[in-house]
């Protein structure tokens, strides 16, 4: 896959998922904007709603152009469960103490930013060919780490799908759903979540967790691997879901 001359936004780009998109799009020949949440040229809060609109303008101010954009950044609200030994890290449950402003704050960067940020990316005299929208293969199920999550990053097929329709024929929008991925987040979860790790292997047909560079790999597809597919929610989890 040859990207020479092509510009991309990755969103939530320091580590996991993002960081090895980055890297896949670098090997490809594309120029990258890796934004972080904190620190860099590309930096912004996506919780914020004038956010989505100064990052890509920022983009093309740097670059002139954007041509593939990719929703990944996440807002995962802490959650003490999974750090006891034997506890279940998943709880997708309405939690007991609710946090409106944690909730609100998950909507913004797991749904209301990705739709603002393609908006603005494809707004007039845009060269913008494809977004790339991250979920979570979880979601499907109504579970993950919080009702927060769970409901925020639920979003994704039917925004992708709207998309889909709004912006074509010119940008085509399509989805991917990952499941779990051994990324330095998962690591971090401490021994408590290493049941459940082991429980979600035994039942994944393919027998181990994702990679980063696999979902990486997908991400590139949707992106540019072919021209016909758009509205397209592709499931990355060796088969857990099944």
């Amino acid at each position: 896959m040859d990207l020479n001359g092509k510009v991309a936004l990755v969103t939530g780009a320091a580590a996991g998922i993002g960081a090895a998109t980055v890297a896949a799009l670098e090997a490809a020949g594309a120029t990258v904007a890796a934004h972080r949440h904190r620190g860099g040229e590309f930096a912004a809060d996506l919780a914020r709603p004038e956010a989505a609109e100064e990052l890509v303008a920022r983009v093309r101010e740097r670059w002139g152009r954007l041509d593939y954009l990719v929703n990944n950044a996440a807002y995962t609200p802490p959650n003490p469960i999974g750090a006891v030994a034997g506890a279940s890290f998943q709880r997708a449950d309405a939690e007991q103490d609710f946090d409106p402003e944690r909730f609100d704050r998950a909507i913004a960067v797991n749904l209301r930013a990705p739709l603002q940020l393609a908006l603005a990316a494809a707004g007039e005299g845009a060269t913008l060919e494809a977004v790339v929208n991250v979920g979570s293969g979880s979601t499907q199920r109504g579970d993950g780490s919080s009702a927060y999550f769970v409901v925020s990053k639920g979003g994704i097929p039917s925004l992708t799908q709207y998309l889909a329709r709004r912006l074509a024929p010119r940008v085509r929008v399509n989805a991917l759903l990952p499941g779990l991925i051994a990324t330095e987040q998962l690591d971090s979860r401490g021994p408590g979540f290493e049941p459940l790790r082991q429980e979600i292997i035994r039942r994944t047909p393919m027998g181990r967790l994702g990679t980063p560079a696999e979902a990486a790999e997908a991400i590139l597809y949707l992106l540019a691997g072919n021209g016909f597919v758009t509205g397209t929610v592709l499931t990355l989890d060796g088969g857990w879901h099944l």
